[in-house]
């Protein structure tokens, strides 16, 4: 039922719905890489996913803003702390959250979060955090196709 004309925007949605879930996260993965497997194009795929995960951190970006005026004023001190050092350091920020993007499957929401309450700026944190991802899904999806192919081979 998904065909192939619209499984980007699944994994657009799923993608979103997985950037925007912290601790219940969507497993797009196995999707992803079965689409891939299945003969859709790996390169759009992980950029569709990519997007909808930058939507959902974006959300989870502005959620962060609103928090911080109900923080407790222990949890806003030590994060005001962390966010000093990071901007005081903004050259190692970029390459850590284009890092993070790239290897960690776990959701980016936490990161996106603490920098948002921390005062980091949305560019600064999202843009990188989204070149990681592209990087990220479009290996998933190359593993998914590329794992088929040994899977069927091996039978």
């Amino acid at each position: 039922m998904v065909g192939s004309d619209n499984a980007y925007i699944l994994m657009f949605v799923l993608g979103m719905i997985g950037g925007f879930t912290t601790f219940t996260g969507i497993p797009y993965h196995f999707v992803l890489m079965s689409l891939a497997a299945g003969g859709l194009n790996p390169i759009w795929l992980g950029l569709c996913t990519a997007i909808g995960v930058m939507m959902g951190d974006s959300t989870m970006f502005v959620i962060g803003k609103q928090v911080k005026g109900s923080l407790p004023p222990r949890v806003r001190a030590t994060i005001d702390r962390l966010s000093g050092y990071l901007l005081s350091h903004p050259r190692l920020v970029t390459p850590a959250l284009i890092a993070y993007g790239t290897v960690s499957p776990f959701s980016n929401d936490f990161v996106v979060a603490s920098l948002s309450i921390g005062g980091y700026g949305y560019w600064r944190t999202v843009v990188p955090l989204t070149i990681g991802n592209v990087l990220y899904n479009i290996a998933l999806a190359y593993l998914g196709l590329y794992a088929y192919d040994v899977i069927i081979g091996w039978f």
